[in-house]
């Protein structure tokens, strides 16, 4: 018995401590809900080919659906979350991107649900240089 007591009565000040932490960070936490939140972003191409330009008649747009602590969700600002695609493998003419080609950065609190349209269309054209080496549209 004397054993069970000084087990429990050791350190005890750590203890209530170390318990009131505990109540004190669920509490935090549980009182936090889980929140979507929808941004729309231009899409970014990179490693264009020197050779190429794009052709379209309005930047295309991705619409990111988060999800994460509401907290997180409204500190969040359109500027946090950028869409890029990769195109090192543009050639010339029509090419359509999915979703899936659509690499996301964002706060890492926040986890990616959706990324839309599903796909979306760019041509990409052939630029032309004229005899000074200057590029002609």
């Amino acid at each position: 018995m004397a054993f069970l007591r000084s087990l429990v009565t050791h350190n005890i000040g750590l203890k209530v401590l170390s318990l009131a932490l505990a109540v004190g960070f669920w509490l935090v936490l549980k009182h936090d809900p889980i929140a979507l939140v929808a941004v729309d972003v231009p899409v970014v191409f990179r490693n264009v080919p020197d050779d190429l330009g794009m052709s379209y008649e309005k930047i295309p747009q991705a619409q990111i659906v988060l999800r994460g602590p509401e907290r997180e969700v409204r500190r969040l600002q359109a500027s946090d979350v950028h869409a890029e695609v990769d195109a090192a493998n543009g050639q010339p003419g029509e090419l359509i991107y999915s979703w899936t080609d659509v690499r996301v950065h964002r706060p890492h609190d926040l986890e990616v649900i959706s990324v839309g349209p599903d796909k979306f269309h760019i041509t990409f054209v052939t630029l032309g240089k004229s005899s000074r080496g200057s590029i002609v549209h």
